[in-house]
């Protein structure tokens, strides 16, 4: 099973963040993003519904975008370093 099959089955069975998948299957965190983004376009692409619960900080609440797929380093509003991963989850068609 490739890589992208296997994030999009983990996905389908419950919401997860970056770091959860790299580490459960074991890979480096770039290698993980670029994976992800790959199967995040394919997986609309054969009309699944995608949904990222974007990165938010913990402090005052701020949201980043959608496409931030890794954890940022800081809160743009309040410069507070304890942010929120963003989570990921995919419904498939049918």
């Amino acid at each position: 099973m490739t890589r992208r099959r296997q994030l999009l089955e983990v996905l389908s069975a419950e919401a997860r963040t970056a770091s959860s998948l790299a580490r459960e299957l074991g890979l480096d965190r770039r290698d993980l993003e670029m994976e992800l983004r790959h199967m995040i376009r394919s997986a609309r692409a054969a009309g699944h519904q995608v949904m990222i619960e974007p990165a938010r900080c913990r402090a005052c609440g701020f949201e980043f975008d959608e496409d931030r797929i890794t954890k940022p380093g800081r809160c743009p509003a309040c410069r507070g370093s304890r942010v929120f991963e963003p989570r990921f989850r995919v419904r498939r068609k049918g």
